[in-house]
């Protein structure tokens, strides 16, 4: 080993040789220009580590072995001149190596450390499993505090140990406060008897146990929270349990939404008058209505089936072109075409297809609906032939039927516009066909019916009629020529009311956007009216404010009054509210009497300010139901976009902790987010 010592350096290396029958590896190592090199290293080293003759002297970045000790450790011990002892694993060509590094400074009789001594001792099974087992316990401590999920421990006696990040952000209740509270108080009281049951199957019976319950958050809103119970074990023996909750208040909301949209439109589908059928993008019937039933003379089963066909021969070609403007996206309206029935019978019909999309926006299929207008092609036909068959034909129908001729005058009028518009044929007679047309439908009309007289194809259009009270009625209009020995005399149109279709599609749509009981925006509209308020903000350089409301005591009311008077408060807080705010303001209800208000294109903080005491004050005046006044208040917490928040997210909590702080004042008051109140 003299061969590998460099005799011309420090006196220390005089001593070196007695490492050599030490079985750990042992280096020596000299600072050089801001790098090390080896000076000596032991027999053990020289075979652990790899090592050629040539390689002492070298600086470490010049050996050839990929094995070594991190240069940092070497570095650290030159500038603390301090011993530096780390455990380390060490790959070498022979396999890792998992040890104890000892780096001892040699210094120089100035002071300054020159040589730095190494040595590796290999880590016993014993300690290798003992850091193992603190490895697992730290990945496992950092999962449970840092998970999503709130995540809480039980005792074998089902009493609470500890709980995660996850529960104080679900429940609000910080980890002592939990500790400090029975869990059960929590927990709402008919749901308690399931918690104890699933309690007792987990610690008693050692079963893992899932299930949903509904509980208290700190804030006394109502949660929905799903569960799992997972025993926990040690050396076979149950000593308690993990129970593993996620939040799905908003799921459970939104199905108790869906659910109801869904009962609402199954009471549509099964008593609506008109056929209307469900299809795959292949054009297969999936479903169809009692009234499809009724008018085809085919059951359900047999048009699932395929037993069946209501589409003529002659017109499959028109159907595979419908079906291909579906696919690419195109709405149908009023589709004039002809099916057939079961028995045989020919049927005029007005189609409309509306396309079906699933949950990535991809088409699947359409939604048809069909009004059988058989009669009223009749009708029109006879018009053809006389003038007075054609009168009495007219009589019998609530479809207004006009003749104009092509200047646009109106010639005749059935009697159906007296019991539709209230208005008599003689309102219309000699006047243009835009008479008592809304203003905003003027002109869509007119060039629909000037594209008929100049030869173009009838286009059906939704228009509206002035009503003798002074309303207006959605009216379907269908302009057709009618022609006098090969020419063109007159023009035919027959309108139908559509009011009430119009107000079922406005009805539909509202349904997503509004809340059933307040008759403000939901808290989906608010999302959406948020994210688009944020967008501008980030335009116009202007300030965005929210404001959380929460009604006080109403838990109160409805114990006190009674629940129909709890929806009557929360009416009147969401009409104020409303009356509160500017034009261009959003307000919604959030849930429960949590209600929101989103200020776009503000200036500053002190108009979100000046509407938080306009709001206050509107809530002064006591609600009056059923000969009781009853007093109503809220707390609002305020943030402001950009100046407190990054996001919608954020702008939202940020908003939520300002009103937890309005509410400790325990009456009517509101706060502005601070940075200190996270």
């Amino acid at each position: 080993m003299k061969n590998f010592i460099d005799k011309s350096q420090h006196p220390v290396l005089a001593s070196v040789e007695f490492f050599d029958m030490i079985q750990d590896p042992i280096f020596l190592i000299a600072e050089d220009n801001e790098t090390f090199r080896y000076v000596y290293a032991n027999p053990t080293a020289v075979k652990v580590f790899s090592l050629q003759k040539t390689d002492i002297r070298k600086r470490l970045e010049e050996v050839s072995s990929s094995a070594h000790i991190p240069l940092h450790y070497y570095r650290e011990v030159q500038s603390s001149k301090k011993t530096v002892e780390v455990t380390e694993t060490i790959r070498t060509e022979n396999g890792d190596i998992l040890g104890d590094i000892v780096l001892n400074p040699i210094l120089s009789d100035d002071g300054n450390c020159t040589y730095i001594l190494a040595t590796l001792k290999e880590m016993t099974e014993l300690k290798k499993t003992d850091r193992l087992l603190q490895e697992s316990e730290q990945r496992y401590q950092s999962l449970a505090s840092n998970h999503p999920y709130g995540i809480f421990v039980f005792d074998e006696n089902g009493h609470l140990q500890s709980g995660n990040i996850g529960t104080e952000t679900i429940t609000g209740y910080s980890a002592e406060e939990l500790l400090e509270t029975s869990f059960l108080s929590m927990i709402v009281a008919n749901e308690i008897d399931k918690i104890k049951h699933h309690f007792y199957e987990t610690l008693h019976k050692n079963r893992l146990e899932r299930y949903e319950f509904a509980c208290r958050h700190k804030n006394d809103q109502l949660l929905y929270l799903q569960a799992t119970n997972i025993p926990i074990r040690l050396d076979g023996k149950l000593v308690g349990m993990h129970v593993v909750v996620t939040d799905i208040t908003e799921m459970t909301y939104a199905k108790k939404s869906l659910n109801e949209t869904k009962e609402k439109l199954e009471i549509f589908w099964e008593n609506s008058a008109v056929p209307i059928f469900y299809i795959d993008a292949n054009g297969d019937i999936l479903k169809v209505n009692p009234a499809f039933e009724e008018m085809f003379e085919y059951t359900e089963e047999e048009m699932i089936n395929k037993k069946g066909s209501i589409i003529p021969p002659g017109s499959k070609v028109d159907q595979m072109s419908i079906l291909k403007g579906i696919l690419q996206g195109e709405t149908i309206k009023s589709h004039d075409t002809v099916r057939i029935t079961k028995s045989g019978k020919l049927l005029n019909v007005i189609s409309s297809y509306s396309p079906v999309r699933n949950e990535k926006k991809e088409i699947v299929g359409a939604t048809i609906i069909y009004k059988n207008i058989t009669e009223l092609k009749k009708m029109g036909k006879e018009l053809q032939k006389s003038q007075e068959k054609y009168r009495l034909i007219t009589e019998s129908t609530l479809d207004i039927i006009t003749l104009m001729n092509l200047s646009g005058e109106i010639e005749y009028v059935s009697p159906a516009s007296k019991k539709v518009l209230g208005f008599s044929d003689k309102v219309y007679i000699g006047k243009l066909f835009t008479q008592n047309i809304h203003p905003e439908d003027t002109f869509t009309l007119i060039d629909n019916v000037t594209a008929v007289i100049n030869g173009g194809q009838p286009t059906p259009l939704d228009v509206r009629y002035l009503h003798q009270d002074g309303h207006y009625i959605w009216m379907e209009v269908s302009p057709t020529p009618v022609y006098s020995n090969g020419e063109m005399t007159q023009l035919f149109t027959l309108a139908r009311d559509v009011t009430e279709r119009k107000r079922l599609q406005s009805d539909i749509a509202k349904m997503a956007f509004y809340d059933h009981l307040s008759g403000i925006p939901n808290r989906r509209s608010f999302d959406e009216k948020l994210e688009k308020a944020v967008l501008q903000a980030n335009r116009t350089n202007k300030k965005i404010a929210v404001l959380m409301l929460d009604g006080r005591k109403f838990k109160k009311i409805n114990d006190q009054f009674g629940h129909d008077a709890g929806d009557a408060v929360i009416k009147e807080m969401a009409t104020r509210l409303q009356a509160s705010i500017r034009f261009g303001d959003t307000a919604a209800r959030l849930g429960g009497d949590e209600m929101g208000v989103i200020l776009p294109e503000i200036d500053s903080v002190d108009i979100a300010i000046a509407t938080a005491e306009q709001i206050l004050k509107s809530y002064e005046t006591p609600v009056l139901f059923n000969g009781h006044e009853i007093t109503m208040g809220a707390g609002i917490g305020i943030s402001i976009y950009p100046d407190d928040a990054a996001n919608e997210k954020q702008l939202i909590k940020h908003a939520d902790l300002a009103l937890y702080e309005a509410k400790k004042a325990n009456r009517d008051a509101y706060r502005v987010y601070e940075e200190d109140q996270r």
